[in-house]
């Protein structure tokens, strides 16, 4: 029976552990979702376009590294491309500095979209295939050769519904 006791206990530890963790990573993400939404709303461009960037690109987890350690943060800002070079690894994982050098170079790629009359999906698509690197090939070449565009896609559906900026107003 002490057994069968103590077993139950590590289970209900473990679980507990787990839900906490999984709840910490939420409150997490809906911080860094906020700390998007009010840069854009700064910049005057659509939230949904750098929550849909973010969470492809991160899954808004300010800790990431990627492309073998060249890339940082929410929105992976690479070394080559908007990672400036005089700011360390760790200024680029800083959620506050890595948001406004993504949407600062974004609302470039914003109003040229919009000159272009594009909406939707076309438009962030067209903002994130040409607003991160100096030497982007464009929207075709990614369509061509990576699911990145799948994913912004799949993620444009969930953040079109936020309504704290639109092209309306």
């Amino acid at each position: 029976m002490k057994r069968e006791t103590f077993i139950f206990i590590l289970g209900v530890l473990a679980a507990g552990s787990l839900v906490f963790h999984f709840y910490d990573q939420y409150q997490q993400r809906a911080a860094m979702k906020d700390m998007i939404t009010e840069t854009a709303k700064k910049h005057d461009i659509p939230a949904w376009i750098p929550l849909s960037i973010a969470e492809t690109e991160s899954g808004f987890d300010p800790e990431t590294i990627g492309d073998s350690g060249t890339s940082y943060g929410l929105f992976q800002l690479h070394r080559g491309g908007l990672a400036p070079e005089e700011m360390t690894e760790e200024e680029l994982l800083k959620p506050e500095e890595n948001i406004e050098i993504a949407i600062t170079n974004m609302t470039r790629a914003y109003d040229r979209a919009q000159v272009k009359g594009l909406e939707g999906i076309a438009m962030l698509t067209y903002i994130a295939n040409t607003s991160g690197w100096p030497t982007q090939r464009g929207t075709d070449w990614t369509d061509q050769n990576t699911n990145y565009n799948k994913k912004l896609a799949k993620n444009f559906k969930k953040h079109i519904k936020v309504k704290e900026l639109t092209t309306a107003e």
